[in-house]
C-alpha cells in the first residue's frame, strides 16, 4: 500500500499498521483506517506547511492511497479535525474523499435556501388548492339568512314593481267602458312610483348579488395555487450541487412524491388587507426552507430514509438511495472465510434479536393549524405487533423495543368532491339565478360551481408543518394514500423489517483472503455469496501489507419462523 499526499509519495510513521475498515451498519464514515490518526513526518510535514501558508486549515489536502493491482482510494487530510503539530511531524486524520463521509458532511449543511441563492432553479409545480374553513358551516348558515331575508325582499320588490307598471299601463290606456283618463297629475304620480320602484329593485338587486357573491366566494373560494417540488428533484439538484450524480429506482417507483413547505413568502399582500380571492401569488417558495421540517439536503435524506425503510450509498461520485434489501438481489460478490475461532477450529455466532420489536409504529406529523390532517386522521399512522405463537409461558415472553419510524411530515388533505354543506347552499344559488334571470343577464352561480376533485384542502391560509403529497399532473390522485399512508408505506417498504423476515446469524472478525480488487467491489456491494447464500457483510478490515481481511457478516436463518406473528394494532 503506497500513499500520496498531493501527489508526492510519502511515508507515514505508522505505515505497516495503516488499514483501511468499512462499516455498512448504518450511516457512517465509510472506508475509514483502522488507525486513528496518520503520522506524517519529513517530507509530507514541510508539504502539509506549504498548503497551510498559501490555502490555510479550511480546505483540505489531497491524500491517494494505492493498492495492490494499481487500485487507488482517493482521500483528502482535514485539518479541521483536531490536528495535532509537533515540530518535525504531525497527526491528521484522513477522509474519503467523495465518498459518504464526506458527501453528508457537506449536505448536512447545504440548504435550499442557499442553493438558490447561488442560481440553482428547482422545477416548480403549481399545486392548487382552496381554503375550507373549518367554521363555514356557522357563517354560511348566517349568511344564507341574511341572503333569504334579502332575496324575498326582491322577490316582493319585483311583486310590488309589477303592480305600479301595471295600475300605470291602466290608467293611461283609454276604455269606453270607463270614465276619463285620470288627471295629469295622477299620471304623472304613477310614472314617479314605477320608476323609484324600478330603482329600489335594481338596488336591491345589486345588493342580493353582492351577497351571494360574497357567500359564494366563502363556501366555494377561489382555486388558488402553492408552488412545491418533487423530492427526487430536490435531491438530484442538491447532489448536483455537490458535484454528484443521482440515482434511485426507489424513488423512481414513487416518483410522485412531492414535498409542499410551509407558506412563508416575504413581501407578499396582507390576508389582512385583502379578500382571500384577490390573493393571486403563492405563499410558499416551492423548496423547502428553515421552517420546514427538512431544511437541508442531509435532512432530506434522513427523512426519505426514515419514510421509506431506504440507505444511502456513496460509490464514484454517484449517490445511490434505495431500500436496503435493494444490494442484496444484484450481488455479484463470492467469499470464501475461514472458520470464526481458528485456535478451536470451530465457528462462532450470536442471533440478531436486538433487532427484534415488541411495537412498530409509523406515523407522520399532526398540523394543528390545518383542521383537515385531524379530520382525516386514519393514514397518518399504523401500528404493529410482533406476537408469541403459541407461548408455554405467557409471563416469560422476553420480545420488547419499540421501532419508532417517526415521519417529519405531515399528509395533506384532497379535496374529493362536494361536501354537504356546498350541496346545500347550492339550492340558494339556483334561487338567486332565477330571480336575477327576471332582468335578463342574471348571475350564473350554480352552474359555476364545478366538483374540484384533486386539489388540496387548507383550513386557513397558514399552517405550520411541511406537507408530503403525492403528485400526478399537479394534484392528487383519487388512490393516493395507496403510496403515502402509513399502512401503504408497510406494505411497500417496511414489512421486510419483520424479525421473521430478517432473522440471522451474524458473525464477527473471520478471517478471509481476498484480493484488492474483491474488497473495491465489496465497497460498491455489500453482499456476497458466502457458504451458498447471500449475505450482508456489515464490517470489513483489510490491512494490504498482511494480505487478508476481517469481515463481520449476517447470513440469513429460520430461527423465528413459527415461533411469532405479525398482528395489525390499529387497523
Amino acid at each position: 500500500m503506497k500513499h500520496f499526499l498531493n501527489g508526492t509519495e510519502i511515508a507515514p510513521r505508522n505505515l505497516q499498521d495503516i488499514g483501511v475498515i468499512s462499516d455498512f451498519t448504518d450511516r457512517p464514515s465509510e472506508l475509514e483506517l483502522n488507525v486513528d490518526v496518520v503520522v506524517l513526518p519529513r517530507e509530507a510535514f514541510t508539504l502539509i506547511q506549504a498548503h497551510l501558508a498559501t490555502q490555510g486549515p479550511f480546505e483540505g489536502m489531497p491524500y491517494t492511497i494505492q493498492m495492490d493491482g494499481g487500485i487507488t482510494l482517493e482521500y483528502y487530510v482535514d485539518f479541521l479535525e483536531q490536528a495535532i503539530f509537533r515540530d518535525h511531524e504531525i497527526e491528521v486524520k484522513i477522509k474519503r474523499r467523495g465518498g459518504k463521509d464526506q458527501f453528508f458532511d457537506n449536505a448536512d449543511g447545504l440548504t435550499f435556501e442557499l442553493m438558490r441563492a447561488k442560481g440553482i432553479n428547482f422545477d416548480l409545480i403549481q399545486t392548487p388548492y382552496v381554503i375550507v374553513k373549518d367554521n363555514v358551516a356557522e357563517v354560511g348558515i348566517s349568511m344564507s339568512i341574511a341572503l333569504y331575508v334579502m332575496t324575498r325582499e326582491l322577490i316582493q320588490a319585483i311583486r310590488d314593481l309589477a303592480t305600479t307598471v301595471e295600475n300605470l299601463i291602466q290608467a293611461v290606456t283609454p276604455n269606453a267602458t270607463l270614465p276619463p283618463l285620470p288627471p295629469l297629475g295622477s299620471i304623472i304620480k304613477l310614472a314617479v312610483a314605477v320608476v323609484a320602484q324600478l330603482i329600489y329593485t335594481s338596488l336591491l338587486l345589486v345588493a342580493v348579488v353582492k351577497l351571494a357573491q360574497q357567500m359564494f366566494d366563502l363556501i366555494f373560494p377561489k382555486v388558488r395555487y402553492f408552488n412545491s417540488c418533487k423530492v427526487k428533484e430536490l435531491i438530484a439538484k442538491g447532489c448536483q450541487y455537490l458535484g454528484y450524480s443521482f440515482q434511485s429506482t426507489l424513488l423512481d417507483s414513487i416518483s410522485g412524491l412531492t414535498i409542499l413547505p410551509v407558506p412563508i413568502l416575504k413581501e407578499k399582500a396582507s390576508i389582512w388587507e385583502k379578500l382571500q380571492n384577490d390573493l393571486n401569488f403563492s405563499f410558499t417558495k416551492g423548496y423547502p426552507t428553515a421552517q420546514d421540517s427538512t431544511p437541508t439536503l442531509g435532512s432530506l435524506f434522513s427523512a426519505i430514509e426514515t419514510q421509506l425503510n431506504a440507505k444511502t450509498k456513496v460509490l464514484n461520485g454517484v449517490v445511490y438511495l434505495e431500500i436496503w434489501t435493494y444490494w442484496q438481489n444484484i450481488t455479484p460478490n463470492a467469499i470464501v472465510p475461514a472458520l470464526a475461532l481458528q485456535g478451536e477450529r470451530q465457528n462462532e455466532y450470536f442471533l440478531n434479536t436486538d433487532e427484534a420489536w415488541r411495537r412498530y409504529y409509523i406515523h407522520y406529523q399532526i398540523d394543528y393549524s390545518d383542521i383537515h390532517t385531524l379530520d382525516y386522521y386514519d393514514p397518518t399512522d399504523a401500528e404493529y405487533s410482533t406476537e408469541p405463537l403459541n407461548p408455554l409461558n405467557p409471563d416469560l415472553v422476553t420480545i420488547k423495543g419499540l421501532n419508532d419510524i417517526n415521519i417529519p411530515f405531515a399528509l395533506g388533505s384532497r379535496k374529493s368532491g362536494l361536501n354537504w354543506l356546498e350541496k346545500y347552499v347550492k339550492a340558494y344559488f339556483e334561487v338567486v339565478d332565477a330571480v336575477t334571470d327576471v332582468f335578463g343577464g342574471g348571475t350564473n352561480f350554480a352552474s359555476a360551481i364545478e366538483n374540484r376533485a384533486g386539489v388540496l384542502q387548507i383550513s386557513s391560509q397558514f399552517y405550520s408543518q411541511t406537507k408530503m403529497l403525492y403528485l400526478i399532473g399537479g394534484k392528487q390522485p383519487a388512490n393516493y394514500m395507496d403510496f403515502l399512508s402509513a399502512s401503504a408505506l408497510w406494505n411497500k417498504f417496511h414489512y421486510i423489517n419483520q424479525i421473521q423476515a430478517n432473522s440471522f446469524k451474524v458473525i464477527n472478525e473471520v478471517r478471509t483472503r481476498i484480493s484488492s480488487q474483491d474488497f473495491v467491489d465489496l465497497l460498491g456491494n455489500n453482499y456476497a455469496e458466502i457458504n451458498g447464500t447471500v449475505s450482508e457483510i456489515l464490517r470489513i478490515e483489510w490491512v494490504d501489507e498482511k494480505s487478508h481481511a476481517l469481515i463481520s457478516y449476517k447470513e440469513p436463518d429460520n430461527y423465528a419462523d413459527g415461533h411469532v406473528q405479525t398482528i395489525i394494532i390499529n387497523e
